[in-house]
């Protein structure tokens, strides 16, 4: 599933506050794992994977092939009710630098426990044409 979030807006702000990260306003949000990726070498996108900070877990990214696409960062999206202890979503920002199939793997587990196995792992599948 594809779909285009309040993360564009909030993404907009931050990136008037670090030029440095210029992306297209309109980036598209990858949210669904078991459907592939298909972007235009070129083209920035986000992936969003649910995420609650409050818990001491964060996803990070690993495995996939860094001609294909450079890792521009991440930032948390706090839920928009703003309840306590309530989950967000972790965004992560990618550009499509050249044509190819990569996969992503994210895992999803506490930086401070650094023996134990991920709570969660998701596998993307990016194709850019």
């Amino acid at each position: 599933m594809i779909r285009n979030i309040a993360a564009s807006i909030a993404l907009a702000s931050l990136l008037c506050a670090a030029p440095a990260l210029a992306m297209q306003l309109h980036a598209t949000v990858f949210v669904d794992a078991s459907q592939t990726a298909m972007v235009a070498a070129g083209d920035d996108f986000f992936i969003a994977l649910p995420s609650n900070v409050t818990t001491g877990y964060s996803w990070t990214a690993s495995g996939f092939d860094g001609k294909l696409l450079a890792y521009e960062g991440n930032m948390y999206q706090p839920p928009l009710g703003g309840l306590p202890g309530a989950g967000g979503q972790q965004i992560f920002v990618f550009h499509a630098n050249r044509t190819g199939t990569t996969a992503i793997t994210f895992n999803y587990s506490r930086p401070f426990e650094s023996n134990a196995a991920p709570a969660k792992s998701a596998t993307f599948t990016v194709t850019v044409q």
